[in-house]
């Protein structure tokens, strides 16, 4: 009876969107009769273990403003490097949650660097902040690296699948000043749950 993050998961499965829940009206007249909890408090009360974000800004794609391509996890595990490739749409390994603590997440694995100018890895995460901490700023649209000041910066065309950790560049031009197109992301969020009354990005800092 556990309903309310179940859109985590479910936009993480590249077919599932399109699938048709069916009639689930018994489903939720039973859930009212027994005054089922809500997956929130399973999450909270029973499995406050588990590493799946409670409360984030942002759920969705990462695209690139100048590449116009999304990270992406290329099915790639812990302690391997984050990638980046054509955004297809289909959420799975292109969804990542933003989350209150400041981690790009993507099922257990955070974006992780431990060198000023990475490599920008998936590491478990442990929401202990360092490595892992990073601020998306809606206005410039950059995303900076908390503990190396560092931005994320779109990959070298020598490795055009593995998105770079450089310091952050401002470019000064009398119609757009701002920061490096390669350096500037936008987080466009399919689902915003609990931040949704509260969508400020830098709000935490």
């Amino acid at each position: 009876m556990f309903s309310q993050h179940f859109v985590y998961r479910y936009d993480n499965g590249i077919g599932a969107r399109k699938a048709s829940a069916g009639d689930v009206s018994e489903r939720r007249e039973l859930r009212e009769r027994l005054k089922c909890k809500s997956f929130r408090w399973y999450l909270e009360n029973i499995y406050p273990e588990s590493q799946m974000p409670l409360d984030y800004y942002f759920l969705g794609e990462i695209r690139n403003v100048e590449s116009q391509n999304c990270l992406d996890t290329m099915g790639r595990k812990a302690n391997e490097k984050i990638g980046s490739s054509y955004c297809h749409g289909l959420g799975g390994n292109q969804v990542f949650a933003y989350t209150k603590r400041h981690q790009i997440m993507s099922d257990d694995n955070c974006l992780d660097a431990s060198n000023a100018l990475g490599p920008v890895n998936l590491v478990r995460c442990h929401g202990m902040a360092g490595n892992q901490e990073w601020i998306y700023d809606e206005e410039e649209k950059t995303i900076k690296h908390v503990n190396s000041g560092n931005c994320l910066t779109r990959p070298s065309h020598e490795d055009p699948s593995t998105p770079l950790l450089r310091p952050c560049i401002r470019v000064h031009t009398s119609i757009t000043p701002g920061y490096s197109p390669g350096q500037q992301w936008l987080m466009q969020s399919k689902f915003k749950w609990q931040a949704q009354h509260d969508n400020h990005f830098a709000e935490d800092r």
